[in-house]
């Protein structure tokens, strides 16, 4: 599903911020180490402020006309933090039934919907210091991975990946997965991986790992503001780059981190420049990522 609408639509959506949304509403108190996922269980005012947020998204490329991917709250929901969690040992299906559903509720007319399952780095995102070796993240990642091919979703991603090091592994893990798969980067006001690496040498290390046949569908950036890849690289740098969630704000991602309040561009200007990104380097699936909301999305499909 998903390499056909990457074939068709030249312009697909994918889903703003979830858990920070969620973490600004009043009455909502995030897990603290799995963040939003436990809100799949209620009670019935927390579950449904989340579905909402999904349903919002989905109407929104309902009301444009354009594809949409979303993904499971699975982001933290590696073996250990479950188990340290003592929640059921189901979340990480359970999480993806949770869409799954939601993605039934849709009209007739609704463009397509593609779920994936989410996956996180082992530590920190904007620390690549503390990444796990190649060998060490395929080992780490490899039981999560194992639970979400197993579900219905349509693609996997890993997302927030601040290490070339951990990408590598992870991407092992999911390359015998059997499911369409994409790795995301943290990048930083360079346009480079947080680890320092250049982002086409980034993917171009990925792709070498293995035969075509098993490599990425693509590749995204995510927690960084599309002007940063502009000024970085030029038309044709870019050709396995394929998604971007960008930052609401053009800061330093390292500096927004434990902000207590959202901070944000002018939405228009964010919009115009993530069109640019779009037009310039041939990104088809654009979305948001910390401090975006509906409105960033409604520009995205308006653009």
């Amino acid at each position: 599903m998903l390499e056909q609408l990457l074939t068709s639509s030249p312009r697909i959506l994918a889903e703003c911020a979830v858990a920070e949304r969620l973490r600004r509403m009043p009455g909502i108190d995030l897990h603290p180490t799995l963040f939003n996922s436990p809100l799949i269980y209620g009670p019935d005012p927390t579950r449904n402020a989340m579905a909402s947020i999904y349903r919002e998204y989905l109407g929104i490329a309902r009301s444009a006309g354009l594809p949409i991917l979303l993904t499971a709250p699975t982001w933290r929901l590696d073996a250990a933090r479950v188990a340290a969690a003592g929640v059921p040992t189901s979340i990480v299906s359970d999480a993806v039934s949770f869409l799954l559903n939601l993605r039934d509720e849709v009209p007739e007319d609704q463009p397509p919907v593609a779920v994936g399952g989410l996956i996180g780095p082992r530590g920190d995102c904007y620390r690549p210091d503390l990444a796990p070796s190649t060998d060490d993240a395929r080992a780490f990642h490899q039981h999560q991975i194992d639970e979400l091919s197993a579900t219905g979703i349509d693609f996997l991603l890993a997302q927030t990946l601040p290490s070339v090091n951990e990408a590598a592994g992870i991407a092992e893990a999911m390359s015998g997965s059997g499911k369409s798969y994409m790795i995301s980067f943290c990048t930083g006001t360079d346009g480079r991986v947080l680890d320092g690496t250049p982002l086409p040498d980034a993917m171009a290390r990925i792709d070498a790992i293995f035969p075509h046949s098993r490599r990425p569908v693509g590749f995204f950036v995510n927690c960084t503001h599309p002007r940063f890849i502009l000024s970085a690289y030029q038309p044709g740098d870019l050709g396995r780059l394929i998604g971007i969630q960008a930052n609401g704000s053009s800061r330093d991602v390292t500096l927004l981190d434990g902000s207590t309040k959202t901070v944000t561009d002018p939405v228009a200007s964010w919009a115009a420049s993530m069109n640019e990104l779009h037009l310039r380097h041939q990104v088809p699936v654009l979305g948001g990522c910390c401090g975006t909301g509906r409105e960033h999305l409604e520009a995205l499909a308006a653009v």
